[in-house]
């Protein structure tokens, strides 16, 4: 069963939220007559393979951190659905919820994945009662947030997360070389006195340690993006936060 909920003023919407919707209807509004792809390609993927294969490495990225039959998950900023679509042909089964701030995104996990939950939040807020969810996760969010809002996620996921929970996440970091291209595009834009198309914001490990014992948090553990011992690199490093 789906559940539609909106969150948040609308008109007065933040930076990360005004300038995601604007790239992804730019990019939707340029391609109508390939209508997935477009929703692929406005979230990272060049080709629908590729879209397909990140996916099921999201889910191997879960599953190696806990994911199991039966649990509650939150799929924070969840696009158009590439992990969702991936835990579907996956097999999985238990409680999914995504939210996200574009409803054409929304959408499309409506129609490819009927049975999940959707939430249209414009707040910095996971919508779950206290203590409801197995499993918090995000890729690339808090890639475009500032800190401040980033930290405002995490504390609500402890709320939301049950005892054991966790809250797993990739981000940008600049002591990783393999994103200093992101890093270097941005300054180019500044230089330019060009207007970036979105934040792309750097985090530092021990930031995120910090933000997770403030939180309440037990643990913070980190993946390097290139690390391939137990699921697919992910590019992007990843933190493991665990409630205690």
């Amino acid at each position: 069963m789906k559940f539609w909920k909106r969150r948040g003023p609308v008109p007065e919407l933040g930076h990360s939220i005004r300038d995601y919707q604007a790239l992804v209807r730019l990019k939707l509004k340029a391609m109508p007559h390939e209508r997935a792809l477009a929703l692929a390609q406005s979230i990272g993927a060049p080709t629908l393979e590729d879209f397909m294969a990140q996916g099921d490495g999201h889910v191997a990225v879960l599953r190696h951190h806990g994911l199991e039959n039966g649990m509650a998950i939150y799929d924070l900023g969840c696009g158009c659905g590439r992990t969702a679509q991936a835990l579907q042909r996956s097999g999985w089964q238990g409680h999914y919820t995504g939210a996200d701030v574009v409803p054409e995104l929304l959408a499309e996990i409506a129609r490819t994945c009927p049975d999940y939950r959707t939430v249209l939040n414009y707040e910095r807020t996971i919508s779950a009662n206290d203590e409801s969810l197995d499993i918090v996760f995000h890729w690339s969010l808090f890639t475009h947030l500032f800190p401040g809002e980033s930290y405002l996620y995490l504390l609500d996921a402890y709320r939301a997360l049950k005892p054991g929970g966790k809250m797993i996440f990739s981000f940008l970091e600049l002591e990783d070389r393999a994103h200093d291209h992101v890093w270097q595009a941005g300054l180019r834009k500044l230089r330019n006195g060009e207007r970036p198309e979105q934040l792309d914001a750097f985090l530092h490990r021990d930031w995120i340690t910090r933000f997770a014992r403030d939180a309440g948090f037990s643990t913070a553990r980190f993946t390097n993006g290139d690390d391939d011992a137990h699921h697919p690199p992910f590019w992007q490093s990843l933190a493991i936060l665990a409630k205690g």
